[in-house]
């Protein structure tokens, strides 16, 4: 009985740790040689090597379904753990993956799992392995010559202001440095807008919009004063700033991955004399699959945008009172 506990013991360790090598060795191709963040890093990556893991430690001997999953979820989250430890990535890009990458190890876990039992042999076993191994790097390679998609997508929030339109435009147009932020998900790293410049007046000025890792530069396409402010983006800065055990790490993603496009802000004279101001911004992600990270990254501009207007809104009413 003891034997068996060891030898089950062993299969599990040596599963676990063949799999996050293999799943780290499947990212670097995709990121660093195909230069790509899409289905393949976050679909058939973590579902191959949830399969894997659950082959490799029923290899030897046939052991239950509970303690087959129980493998794989600890190789997924071993496999990120290194990626943290090696400074393949940073930590808020592993939690914002998890809810995707998780699933699917557990989903190529259970094909794994009914794999295993149709092959039997472990002759038959060990190709099946090396033909994921060798097929999985091809797949990868296929999807980077498909042409991603730029669908553009536009981000609008929109706050109410008790103060006069003139005060609301002169905030928008240059606001002042807005407070330390208190959210959480500022603290861990994603980039914060920190206050605003502008050089120039109407259209041809340019904006400056600071932020916590650098600026903004905007170049003023419409200028409707107290109603439309405008812009391009011509640069942008690091959408965050990675929180890991090294000093300054840069996983390549960060340069590409997240497009600014342009922004505006709409002022709208209310019936009962407030302002409504609405920013906007449009934007694309090069990460797929798009329908989660494009989804979450319009969750953080929003986010972004209540950081500004509700300054802007203090600003404004502070004013108005004094």
């Amino acid at each position: 009985m003891k034997q068996a506990s060891k030898d089950k013991l062993i299969s599990a360790i040596l599963a676990i740790l063949m799999t996050a090598a293999i799943c780290l060795i499947f990212s670097a191709i995709s990121v660093f040689e195909l230069q790509t963040y899409r289905a393949g890093v976050f679909f058939i990556s973590p579902m191959v090597c949830g399969a894997i893991s659950v082959i490799l430690y029923n290899r030897k001997q046939w052991r239950s379904f509970a303690s087959s999953m129980s493998v794989a979820l600890i190789s997924c989250l071993f496999a990120l753990t290194v990626f943290l430890l090696t400074g393949f990535e940073g930590m808020i890009c592993l939690i914002m993956a998890l809810p995707v990458f998780l699933p699917m190890f557990l989903i190529g876990g259970v094909l794994g799992y009914l794999m295993h039992r149709v092959i039997g042999k472990p002759q038959r076993v060990n190709t099946a392995v090396i033909l994921m191994v060798v097929l999985t790097p091809l797949m990868l390679g296929i999807e980077s010559k498909i042409p991603a998609s730029k669908s553009i997508r536009e981000v609008k929030t929109a706050v109410v202001i008790d103060g006069q339109v003139d005060d609301v435009w002169q905030e928008v147009i240059a606001f002042s440095t807005i407070p330390e932020p208190e959210e959480l998900i500022f603290k861990m790293g994603i980039a914060y807008p920190i206050d605003a410049k502008i050089e120039g007046q109407g259209v041809g000025a340019i904006r400056y919009c600071n932020f916590s890792t650098g600026s903004f530069v905007e170049p003023i396409t419409i200028w409707r004063e107290n109603d439309l402010l405008a812009f391009d983006v011509t640069a942008q800065p690091l959408p965050m700033t990675e929180m890991s055990p090294y000093v300054h790490i840069h996983p390549p993603h960060l340069d590409w991955a997240f497009i600014s496009h342009k922004g505006q802000f709409k002022l709208n004279q209310l019936e009962n004399g407030k302002i409504q101001l609405v920013g906007t911004t449009w934007f694309h992600t090069e990460i797929g699959p798009e329908f989660y990270w494009g989804r979450l990254c319009e969750e953080l501009i929003h986010i972004i945008h209540l950081r500004v207007l509700n300054h802007i809104k203090h600003s404004v009413e502070t004013k108005q009172s004094d």
